[in-house]
């Protein structure tokens, strides 16, 4: 695994299943818990069903709403990303501002300026739980997962819930989200909340209207 100056004066995580099944004891009075969330905005395919993720390594539409909510929900915590991902930022925006970023990679070679690369997602998420020596303020009790496809089908295992932008507007994708209504059917997950069909506030790519919904593992 290699680490970036950005987490100079961290421990090394330590080998394991990145402690996050269950409580872990850490030798003081306090339990700390951890859990994964995972994020992502969809838009419809051809067929009209929504999960198309993403196109050449990049997002095929833009939604400031949707941006503005990612924001909220992510600043101060742990993010993971795949090396798509990271290179499909906007370099004057990478890394993620106040937010640990680590990118998960085969590369061993690969390097991210900012960012702290590994080369698995039990990597990454052991490193996300470690905490920061001084105290950085962050908030590693929620670690957040960000995309892309192949990184959110490592994370789902570990997932407890899903944020999902849902967007109406047919775009060409090469890539594709979990389908979440699948596995609500099954009976793993369930829709813990919904919002309502919303205009964007300003016209954005031809975007009718999108909705947030959160999912939520069922125990």
């Amino acid at each position: 695994m290699e680490h970036d100056s950005s987490r100079s004066g961290y421990h090394e995580p330590e080998p394991g299943l990145a402690g996050l099944e269950e409580d872990e004891d850490w030798g003081d009075d306090e339990v700390k818990t951890f859990s994964v969330n995972l994020i992502w905005a969809c838009a419809q395919e051809d067929n009209g069903q929504y999960g198309a993720l993403g196109l050449d390594g990049g997002i095929p539409w833009h939604l400031g709403d949707d941006m503005r909510r990612f924001k909220e929900l992510t600043v101060s915590h742990p993010v993971i990303m795949g090396r798509r991902t990271w290179d499909s930022l906007d370099p004057k925006f990478r890394p993620l501002s106040n937010r640990d970023n680590i990118v998960v990679s085969h590369n061993c070679d690969f390097k991210a300026d900012g960012a702290t690369v590994v080369s698995s997602i039990d990597e990454a998420l052991d490193f996300a739980r470690q905490e920061a020596i001084p105290d950085d303020g962050l908030d590693r009790s929620e670690i957040w997962v960000i995309g892309g496809a192949q990184i959110f089908k490592a994370a789902m295992p570990y997932a407890s819930k899903a944020y999902v932008t849902y967007i109406q507007k047919k775009v060409n994708a090469d890539t594709s989200a979990p389908d979440m209504e699948s596995l609500v059917r099954l009976g793993d997950w369930r829709v813990e909340s919904a919002g309502q069909w919303t205009a964007p506030s300003k016209p954005e790519d031809g975007i009718e209207a999108y909705r947030f919904v959160e999912y939520v593992r069922n125990s």
